[in-house]
């Protein structure tokens, strides 16, 4: 099945000992504090300065002691996301960043305002990215084969547009599909992310309209992290009988125009299905 982050959001995101759970709450039963908003993107001029807030808001029973910081971050090509060092990948905006306060204690129930602003160079154009991210305490788990330490940690991810946006380009790199599954790859040859939402149709020998499978959401963000290949799960041919189909991905991110890619594929008969047990 063809995935992305959430992204933006980005959800269900575990990196070393960082916890980032969907829906901007840390992992229930270890801490429990919430961010809002999950994602942002801004367009502020070089040379320019943008202030904006983050509301943290602690929603267990405990109260937190949480550190607030920058950090970069990017994407695979299969979308996982990766977590680095602030100022360390191309593209970086975590070292145009100040956040105040730097840590903050929230009792249970209540809200703190995280202050970001975020200072452009006057030379930077394109898109910069940076997450905005809270940590607790550590805390110590009980888990099979011993204890564990887990750091909860959750983030605001932020695009930063420098100046004019320029037009989408975008390409496909790969389509393939067979009984087996699948890959679609694209790649974004502009300098912003995109975001893509799409279909498949599939189409017999006389074109008629046999299935339309809708793809999972996904991010493709620009140069140098700017392909993005997800597989195609088998359930996208399983019961359709053998013969000449026509598959062809639909892809909307938001330009003037619809990106497309179409194969021609001969199917043969479906596998059967192996019982347990079965001689």
């Amino acid at each position: 099945m063809f995935r992305v982050m959430t992204g933006y959001i980005l959800s269900g995101l575990v990196v070393g000992a960082m916890l980032v759970l969907s829906g901007g709450t840390a992992a229930a039963g270890v801490c429990s504090f919430e961010v809002s908003p999950l994602t942002m993107e801004i367009q502020i001029e070089p040379g320019r300065a943008y202030t904006g807030t983050i509301d943290v808001t602690n929603t267990g029973e405990e109260a937190e002691h949480i550190h607030v910081y920058s950090q970069d971050w990017t994407l695979k090509p299969d979308g996982v996301v990766v977590f680095l060092p602030a100022g360390k990948t191309p593209g970086s905006a975590s070292t145009w960043v100040q956040l105040i306060p730097s840590e903050l204690d929230l009792e249970p129930g209540q809200t703190q305002r995280v202050r970001y602003t975020i200072r452009v160079p006057t030379q930077a154009a394109g898109e910069a990215r940076t997450a905005v991210i809270l940590e607790a305490e550590p805390r110590e788990l009980s888990m099979p084969g011993g204890p564990s330490r887990l750091v909860p940690r959750i983030g605001t991810i932020i695009y930063v547009q420098c100046g004019p946006k320029d037009p989408a380009r975008v390409r496909a790199v790969r389509f393939d599909v067979d009984r087996s599954g699948g890959t679609l790859a694209v790649e974004n040859l502009g300098t912003s992310h995109l975001r893509f939402k799409g279909y498949l149709e599939i189409r017999d020998q006389r074109g008629a309209l046999v299935r339309r499978q809708d793809l999972n959401p996904f991010v493709v963000l620009p140069a140098p992290f700017n392909r993005r290949s997800g597989r195609l799960g088998p359930e996208v041919l399983s019961g359709l009988p053998a013969g000449r189909y026509q598959i062809t991905a639909i892809l909307d991110h938001g330009g003037d125009a619809l990106l497309g890619a179409r194969i021609e594929t001969e199917l043969g008969p479906e596998p059967p299905i192996q019982v347990a047990g079965e001689p």
